[in-house]
């Protein structure tokens, strides 16, 4: 599926979203214009305010449309025309309640939804109406790395595998599943679901599909530790503000990634003609809370944190790492170290004042 290119325009789902705020910004840098899938018309109008502050030169390049319920039936029919890409990063918000199905079905409406109006709505390459120049050619979806570690601790995944574990789970244990295993089959369904329906419909469409799976803590640009999403709350209450939080995970390990890379995945999803059909697991390196301490301890944050060992930190995770070695193969990307990332975003707390009355 050849490639896209600027001046095309994108449509992207979940715009106000950590990860959908910074792909906007890196394609209208690149010179895309934008079409912004928002909740409500006041989300809409504060997206524009926070283009505008961030890309004041290529906000007029942004238009937003509203999409109340991404479950709603032909939910994105009039988002999807006129685009010549999709970035699919909405996903349902907040901690999963009770009753799994309350996660997992909107997950997997939504994404079959979106894909259903690009079947029927989407521009489509003829020979005797729209040049393929001007269709949609590449659909990315944002995932999980959740979606591809099992159960097994001490190994390395690929994107050769999933977290059918999780399932597996929820289908036996019903309201009694734990939230986090609730959170993980959500999004194996969902991509399942997507590779399902394009498989079925490819040979209808001028366009494929590409899968990311990004790590954690993918952290965002919030106004304020309220306005914080649920994975840069928990780091924000960790480090600054909430001590009660810190015996709690500092044993605990993810496979972290930056949002800028993340976003730079996206792109290049788009763009490169090889990632068709393609998944990637996107994560820099594995980390524990204790090696995040130390770090911040060590660039001179938070100095009365205790430094300790990692591998002896209460309650300390065996490693599921993944690796993100196939998008710095075969999407270009390279990826930030964590020292970087956590420099940045405390910088950035303490510029915003936040971090005063910790430090």
């Amino acid at each position: 599926m050849p490639a896209i290119s600027v001046p095309g325009k994108i449509l992207i789902t979940g715009a106000n979203g950590f990860i959908g705020l910074w792909v906007i910004r890196l394609l209208l840098q690149r010179g895309y214009f934008v079409r912004a899938a928002v909740r409500s018309a006041d989300k809409g109008k504060n997206l524009m305010k926070t283009i505008t502050a961030k890309v004041p030169e290529q906000a007029q390049n942004v238009e937003y449309i509203v999409v109340p319920d991404i479950t709603a039936e032909h939910a994105f029919d009039e988002a999807v025309r006129g685009i010549i890409g999709i970035v699919h990063t909405a996903s349902p918000m907040g901690i999963p309640g009770p009753d799994p199905q309350t996660t997992i079905g909107p997950a997997v409406t939504g994404t079959e939804g979106l894909l259903n109006s690009a079947i029927a709505h989407a521009p489509l390459a003829t020979a005797l109406t729209i040049p393929f120049r001007d269709a949609l050619k590449r659909v990315v979806i944002t995932s999980s790395i959740k979606a591809a570690i099992g159960a097994d601790s001490g190994r390395t995944y690929t994107e050769e595998d999933w977290a059918d574990y999780a399932v597996k789970e929820v289908e036996e244990m019903g309201r009694d599943v734990n939230s986090e295993y609730t959170y993980y089959a959500s999004k194996v369904l969902a991509e399942r679901a997507a590779w399902k329906s394009y498989e079925e419909n490819k040979e209808r469409v001028s366009w494929d599909i590409s899968v990311t799976n990004p790590g954690w803590p993918t952290l965002d640009d919030p106004s304020s530790p309220a306005t914080l999403a649920t994975t840069p709350k928990l780091f924000y209450e960790v480090f600054a503000g909430n001590p009660m939080y810190t015996p709690l995970v500092v044993g605990l390990g993810h496979n972290f990634v930056d949002v800028r890379d993340v976003a730079e995945a996206h792109l290049k999803a788009l763009e490169i003609e090889e990632a068709g059909g393609q998944r990637f697991i996107l994560a820099s390196e594995w980390h524990t809370w204790q090696d995040w301490f130390n770090t911040a301890r060590d660039l001179n944050y938070f100095p009365k944190l205790d430094k300790g060992d990692p591998a002896r930190a209460n309650g300390v995770s065996p490693p599921r790492i993944c690796t993100g070695e196939k998008a710095k193969r075969m999407l270009g990307i390279s990826y930030r170290k964590m020292p970087e990332t956590l420099r940045d975003v405390l910088d950035d707390y303490r510029a915003r004042g936040w971090l005063a009355k910790y430090e």
